[in-house]
């Protein structure tokens, strides 16, 4: 069909505008033109509902309910657009319309079947992660390409704006990246100086506590730096066999000479060897001692103004060791009052439903003057 006889078939259609926006948008689709199938969807909203058929006239002043009709209606028009993209591989283009549809379900799923290259790598590293589609996969992505140093820096820049799975899922990845780099080279030291592999089933613990001379000299084998940020990340972790991992990594670094021991921050000065205590604990090794070592650290914090960051890693301890009455009282005891600690640490309500103390937690409520939080128990204690 020829150009002129489309326009002129679709003029004799005027009188009927549904099977004339369904003539239009059969044929943009066809030509793969769908940014103008958006458009013509968005006319055919307005036409619908007798809106000026103006596309850059706002809606801001339309009354609701025809108002939210008509946002309705847009979304539609994304979603159906987004999903054509996406059928096209046109990834970054589909997520400029599902995104306002809030649908990262239909191009998660379209990531998880993609064989990232160097083509389309930055493309969808950026999809996936910065975009907050799959954090997880992006930053596997970013890691194999970038390499570690680069990647940790990413992480510390994304840090306050991805929530708390998406940072558990990345400190996962970079885990066991930077254990499987560890073991690596510890295993290619240990053939070095054997001449032989050593079992593939040892671990880096194992390696290294049947193989002192790996370490002998003053000897690593991964920057230190990486290694510091991974066990730091990795408090967030709660898989065993991935705390195992994060054990294994601190119990290295704690090994190495003093002048490769750089300080991290309260209350884990001590890097390595805090994040030992602090990893076995969790494991069931040396727990009590742990748990008096962050404690006196907490303690020690007081009413310091700058930092309460001791108090929450000792409640975070004794929470995640099943200790929730110790921590409730370790709350009443050392969390200053009238300030809210960071949303990393457990709050009094979840303190007081973990352990289910709530003549406890009333009584801290009173104490401090919190008619909310005394409100909120009352509730969650019914519920």
């Amino acid at each position: 069909m020829t150009a002129i006889t489309k326009y002129d078939d679709l003029a004799n259609l005027a009188g009927d505008p549904g099977e004339m926006f369904r003539e239009v948008a059969q044929s943009l689709v066809a030509a793969g033109e769908f940014h103008r199938l958006f458009d013509l969807r968005l006319l055919q909203e307005r036409h619908r509902h007798g809106l000026p058929l103006d596309r850059r006239t706002p809606i801001d002043d339309v009354e609701e309910p025809l108002r939210s009709q008509v946002e309705a209606g847009y979304l539609a028009a994304c979603r159906e657009v987004g999903e054509l993209l996406l059928e096209s591989g046109r990834l970054r283009e589909a997520w400029m319309y599902l995104r306002p549809a809030g649908d990262k379900f239909s191009i998660r799923q379209r990531l998880a079947g993609v064989v990232l290259d160097d083509e389309r790598a930055d493309e969808l590293i950026e999809l996936a992660l910065f975009e907050g589609i799959d954090p997880e996969r992006g930053y596997a992505w970013l890691l194999g390409r970038n390499g570690t140093c680069n990647s940790i820096t990413t992480l510390d820049g994304m840090s306050q704006q991805l929530d708390a799975a998406d940072i558990r899922a990345c400190a996962g990845v970079l885990l066991r990246h930077v254990y499987r780099e560890l073991h690596g080279n510890l295993r290619g030291h240990y053939n070095k100086l054997k001449g032989s592999a050593p079992p593939n089933t040892l671990t880096i613990e194992q390696l290294i506590n049947q193989n002192p001379e790996l370490l002998a000299g003053g000897n690593y084998h991964l920057d230190i730096s990486h290694l510091q940020s991974t066990v730091r990340y990795a408090r967030v972790l709660t898989d065993p066999a991935l705390v195992t991992k994060a054990f294994e990594i601190a119990d290295y670094g704690s090994r190495l000479p003093a002048d490769l021991q750089y300080p991290g921050e309260s209350p884990f000065e001590e890097l390595f060897a805090a994040h030992r205590r602090w990893f076995g604990a969790l494991l069931g090794r040396e727990v009590d001692p742990a748990v008096e070592f962050f404690g006196e650290k907490a303690r020690a914090e007081g009413d310091d103004p700058r930092s309460t960051a001791a108090v929450e890693t000792y409640l975070i301890l004794l929470l995640r060791l099943g200790r929730a009455g110790d921590a409730l009282a370790a709350f009443e005891e050392l969390a200053p009052a009238g300030r809210e600690l960071s949303p990393h640490a457990p709050t009094l309500l979840e303190l007081a439903r973990a352990g289910g103390d709530w003549e406890r937690y009333a009584a801290i409520c009173r104490e401090r003057d919190d008619l909310l939080g005394f409100a909120a128990g009352l509730l969650a204690r019914r519920g």
